[in-house]
């Protein structure tokens, strides 16, 4: 046997020429320094006969292949091809639903996989990457491994935090945070990196990723595709979809499969194999080309001169050339003796106890005050908002409650009005974090991390103080500047509102697709109960088709206590009119306020908006298209 070494970049490829022409890779020699990667428990990935359809149109068509421990499969095809969907349906994200056609089957280890089984086994990572911005990369893989792992055993959790880092390329960021809108971080590289550092912490067998390299540079894209070979050489079963890999990530590859509108043009081993394909059915790759720009201009039905019938061509042949395969000693070797071996494999996994409610519930309550603290978006800008404008009112009503004239009067409900409806209005500036923070969940969730219940009490837990501050800064500086009645009432009363404004921008960030739309909706709504809170018309002369929104709208509560605190206390003021505070109250239809009652009404609603969010979470937001 001759043998022939070319060094290509930072690993070694050994060709080796006998009867069967074979391309072994020797990755990283320069990594033998580094901590060994363990090994995993081999997974055999099948899909058979996978087929997905909606009305008037399908989108993955009779898909079969296979993936065996310790290869790299590489899934290919022009933009619109099918090959997310594919990715999303063999990790079980396709939600089965009336109006949706699935067929086939994917098998992990000979079982049919469903989402707990992928779970156990196997880790999703998506194109788009969802990271806490203000988190380093260390601190990102801590709290990975703390929520996935368990917060008792800090000794494991360096060492795998440790171990990944060297391993995936990231010593020399691991301290700097990911980066945020204000905050530069890591590359785009790094963050592909630091995403699917994040899966592995629990040391899944297999891995399915959508475009790793999707805009990195070429040599960040070599790199990323390096570090899934070398995982593949520690035994884990690795499938993803890339767009167009250059010459030098083709040769990475242990099997290719090839699509064009959802239909299977070529599925094997990757190199020569797939070369000596395509020239068998009449076309052969140029010297010198990039056989994956060669058969995607050959399978791309928008290329102009492109005919549908050669691509329709294509895919016949290779169903062909599939059924005489069909058959073969070496795919019934294979599935006969990793049959079963599931079972073993989930029983392993599910050996791994996980971490407690309250061991997940601190870690995110831990995580998301961090996140607060170091984001200055999140509440250091709504805290200087806050206190500027509660100067601002103070100075406008300067001393107030020191006038008792007739002018004073409606300055004090001007007053308690700006301060019930404007301040809880400022809350739609936090939807675009917690819309931010909704992917990250979707991710977390999907892959198991935790449950929808400890997320919301965490992030619950965590918007109490924020909000507190927020709530007695402005009391402070409002009440003493413009001498108000009733610090502790109205202290209360401003709380509970922006806790319930706080709940109410939780909801709409889970049922708008994006931020813009849900600052307007949320604005609108505030604009509509603002009109029916009894400050524009009182409750006696709102019409009968509005009189609902009065009762619904949290504002009313609000600013009945507000009313209430301020006006009851004063026995007189130096007009006619409005002889007392009393007085003051029965005009504005709020002489039988319950101050109790409508403070428990606001807490009723804070609880109404958590419960309505953590349904949302889990009825919609399930990770699954």
């Amino acid at each position: 046997v001759a043998a022939a070494v070319f060094p290509h970049t930072s690993h070694l490829r050994i060709m080796s020429v006998s009867s069967d022409v074979k391309l072994v890779s020797v990755k990283h020699l320069e990594d033998t320094e580094k901590p060994k990667l363990s090994q995993v428990d081999p997974v055999l990935l099948q899909w058979k006969g996978v087929s997905y359809s909606v009305p008037n149109k399908k989108i993955l068509s009779d898909l079969t292949g296979e993936v065996k421990p310790g290869e790299v499969c590489a899934v290919m095809g022009p933009s619109g091809s099918g090959k997310t969907t594919l990715m999303d349906y063999i990790a079980n994200r396709i939600e089965h639903r009336s109006d949706r056609t699935l067929e086939g089957k994917v098998l992990i280890n000979g079982e049919p996989v469903t989402s707990s089984s992928f779970a156990k086994v196997g880790a999703y990572v998506a194109q788009e990457e969802s990271l806490v911005g203000t988190l380093t990369a260390r601190e990102t893989l801590r709290f990975a491994a703390r929520l996935t792992l368990g917060g008792d055993k800090s000794k494991a959790i360096d060492k795998t935090v440790r171990d990944l880092i060297v391993h995936l390329g990231l010593a020399n960021c691991a301290d700097t945070i990911v980066g945020t809108v204000f905050q530069k971080g890591l590359s785009g590289g790094q963050k592909r990196r630091l995403s699917l550092a994040v899966e592995l912490v629990r040391r899944p067998s297999l891995l399915v990723l959508d475009e790793p390299t999707s805009g990195l540079d070429a040599s960040s894209a070599y790199s990323e595709v390096q570090h899934l070979n070398n995982l593949a050489a520690a035994g884990h079963t690795i499938i993803l979809s890339i767009h167009q890999p250059s010459s030098e990530i083709w040769e990475l590859f242990d099997k290719v499969a090839f699509m064009s509108g959802g239909e299977a043009v070529y599925f094997g081993k990757a190199g020569q194999d797939c070369l000596d394909y395509f020239e068998t059915v009449g076309h052969p790759c140029p010297s010198f080309s990039n056989p994956a720009d060669h058969v995607i201009t050959l399978i791309n039905r928008d290329f102009p001169g492109k005919k549908a019938a050669d691509v329709d061509d294509l895919i016949a042949k290779f169903k062909s050339f599939q059924k005489r395969n069909s058959s073969s000693s070496d795919a019934k070797e294979t599935d006969t003796k990793s049959r079963g071996s599931l079972v073993a494999t989930a029983k392993k996994y599910e050996a791994i106890p996980r971490p407690m409610f309250f061991t997940r519930l601190w870690a995110l309550t831990h995580r998301n005050f961090l996140e607060i603290l170091r984001d200055p978006g999140i509440f250091g800008v709504r805290l200087f908002m806050y206190t500027m404008l509660a100067v601002v009112i103070g100075l406008m009503w300067l001393n107030l409650g020191d006038k008792k004239d007739f002018e004073s009067i409606g300055s004090r409900v001007s007053l308690l009005f700006y301060v019930a409806a404007f301040m809880v209005f400022m809350s739609v500036a936090v939807l675009p974090f917690f819309i931010w923070q909704r992917d990250i969940f979707i991710r977390e969730r999907a892959n198991h991390a935790y449950d929808v219940p400890e997320y919301v009490l965490a992030k619950f837990i965590v918007s109490i103080p924020g909000v507190f501050m927020l709530a007695l800064f402005t009391s402070i500086l409002v009440v003493f500047m413009a001498n108000l009645n009733g610090f502790g009432i109205y202290l209360l009363d401003l709380f509970i509102s922006l806790m319930v404004a706080e709940g109410f921008m939780c909801v709409m960030a889970v049922i708008v697709p994006h931020y813009i739309i849900g600052i307007a909706l949320a604005a609108g709504v505030f604009g509509f109960f603002m009109l029916c809170q009894g400050f524009f018309v009182v409750q006696s002369d709102i019409p009968p088709w509005f009189i609902w929104a009065h009762y619904l709208a949290f504002h009313t509560y609000s600013f009945r206590v507000f009313m209430h605190n301020e006006f009851d206390p004063i026995d007189s003021f130096d007009t006619t009119m409005f002889p007392s505070g009393e007085a003051v109250l029965k005009f504005y239809d709020m002489d039988d306020v319950n101050v109790g009652r409508d403070l428990g009404i606001l807490v009723a609603w804070l609880v109404f908006f958590q419960l309505l969010f953590t349904w949302l979470l889990w009825a919609f937001h399930t990770g699954k298209r």
